[in-house]
């Protein structure tokens, strides 16, 4: 199916990087088509953790890239502070992997701009501060809100961002369901709002990244 424009939201990460995919059809409708992410946790240094996913986003934009003539690429922008502190590894070693993003789609032609994290969960998710997950969902509370913009707005790929933890030895915001074990990939429901800004945010908050 051809699409009159995507948009590919990241949110990056070392630890997990949130991939999301939506599309405005021809009609002019818009969609979420994916809500994804890719973990990084398994590899040892951020050397391996970068060529992975290199290797991961050239496999979606090979099947995208042929999917529209318009396909526009938006990440998270680096926070200069965190807490009020000055994390200069943080801001070298993130700088990596975001010119690692640029670079890769730069190959196909598609342009990357950055959105601030405030911006997009004020415009699009209707706040930027913490919510009230009532530990139901055993959620951290600046977590919280993208989750549930997620879930009232798009309840069909509300799958999309279930971890299933029941095998696993971490139990830190693991929620049981169904028999199960669960937890919520906040970074997927991060890239699904930032790719969502690239068709219901102000333009002019975007900043082209090279």
């Amino acid at each position: 199916m051809k699409y009159k424009k995507i948009i590919i939201g990241i949110d990056q990460s070392y630890k997990n990087t949130g991939i999301s995919i939506s599309a405005q059809l021809f009609s002019g409708e818009i969609k979420l088509l994916k809500v994804s992410s890719i973990f990084l946790d398994k590899f040892c240094t951020n050397s391996q953790k970068r060529e992975y996913l290199t290797n991961k986003l050239k496999r979606i934009l090979e099947k995208i890239s042929n999917k529209s003539g318009d396909i526009v690429c938006i990440i998270e922008r680096i926070r200069l502070r965190s807490q009020g502190f000055l994390n200069i590894d943080y801001i070298k070693s993130i700088g990596a992997l975001n010119a690692l993003i640029v670079d890769t789609m730069a190959f196909y032609g598609i342009p990357v701009y950055s959105v601030d994290t405030r911006c997009w969960k004020s415009q699009i998710v209707g706040t930027s501060k913490p919510g009230n997950p009532n530990n139901i969902w055993k959620m951290e509370p600046e977590k919280y809100p993208t989750f549930e913009w997620l879930k009232n707005t798009y309840p069909d790929l509300l799958m999309s961002v279930f971890i299933d933890m029941t095998e696993s030895k971490k139990k830190k915001n693991v929620f049981s369901e169904n028999g199960k074990l669960w937890k919520i990939n906040d970074d997927a429901c991060d890239s699904a709002a930032i790719s969502m800004f690239g068709f219901y945010g102000e333009k002019d908050k975007l900043k082209i990244e090279k």
